[in-house]
């Protein structure tokens, strides 16, 4: 059969067949039906030669709605937060999504705690290989109770191989009902030590296996926010939360009921991890209290000093 030839054939709205031949067996069919359905005709319409014109306009104009429309309904929509924009993060979520690495958050609902430059993660029933924040200057003139916030319940942990800050400065900081397995205080400068950990045989030296599985977040550096929360309603696991040259003010650092194999607090000299709120160093600025327990520890040139972190 010669497709090519098969043709539609439209004369004065009329509409015909042509005879089709099939050469493989020397055959010609020709189609006796009459289609003689007369195409509708509009009266007091004839576009004549310009009726390419028309159809041409109506194809742009009927493009240029949809285009209008489409354009509307993606203006009105807020993109979704990506990490590590200040927004509210999910990190469990993201590995039930089957997710390898922390991207979309939500926004935060804003009162008086809830600065609009929150960073908080939510680790809760995660595994996290690293926390890493760096290069950060946060804080609110006032109405925030902390500007770094690590915190879970007494009936959850939040169980990580390794906490550190390094060469941080703040108003206060405060560790309570936590363990470690091994506490270093080191080249500290504070408006007041009060240092008084329980020991116990409790503590437990974790430590972090394979990164298989585990959820990458990407590090944090260089910016600035109001304040920084890692919070846990169930237990999770971490291998290393890293603060490292951060400065805060308008609020201090809450620590609160974490498991580590180490917790670390240091400054590289006595005048990079600097604590105080001015208030004179007989109201202790940096408290480890004795809800902290540990197997061993090592307190190492640290100074008590008046000092106040603005």
């Amino acid at each position: 059969m010669d497709i090519k030839k098969l043709k539609v054939v439209i004369k004065q709205r009329r509409v015909s067949f042509p005879t089709l031949r099939i050469p493989i067996i020397g055959v010609g069919v020709s189609f006796p039906l009459n289609f003689g359905y007369r195409l509708p005709s509009l009266q007091g319409l004839d576009f004549g030669s310009r009726i390419k014109s028309v159809v041409a306009a109506t194809f742009i104009l009927s493009g240029v709605i949809i285009a209008g429309a489409v354009y509307f309904a993606i203006k009105g929509i807020d993109p979704a937060p990506i990490w590590p924009q200040a927004a509210s993060y999910d990190a469990a979520r993201a590995q039930k999504l089957g997710m390898e690495t922390l991207e979309v958050g939500e926004d935060i609902q804003s009162d008086t705690q809830q600065g609009t430059m929150t960073l908080e993660l939510n680790i809760g029933d995660a595994r996290i290989s690293e926390l890493v924040f760096s290069d950060l200057s946060i804080g609110k003139a006032s109405g925030l109770t902390d500007a770094i916030k690590i915190s879970s319940t007494q009936s959850t942990t939040i169980i990580c191989e390794s906490l550190i800050f390094e060469n941080v400065e703040a108003t206060d900081l405060l560790l309570s009902t936590s363990t470690a397995y091994t506490l270093k205080v080191q080249t500290t400068t504070a408006d007041g030590l009060s240092i008084s950990p329980t020991l116990s045989s409790d503590p437990i030296k974790y430590a972090f296996g394979s990164t298989r599985g585990a959820l990458a977040v990407p590090s944090v550096s260089d910016g600035t926010f109001d304040r920084i929360l890692i919070t846990a309603a169930s237990t999770s696991t971490v291998g290393t939360i890293l603060f490292k040259d951060v400065k805060a003010y308008g609020a201090g650092i809450t620590i609160q009921d974490v498991a580590c194999g180490e917790i670390i607090i240091r400054g590289t000299d006595s005048e990079s991890s600097v604590v105080g709120d001015g208030s004179g160093i007989d109201s202790p600025s940096f408290t480890i209290a004795n809800s902290v327990k540990i197997q061993n520890s090592s307190l190492v040139g640290n100074v008590e000093r008046p000092v106040s972190v603005r």
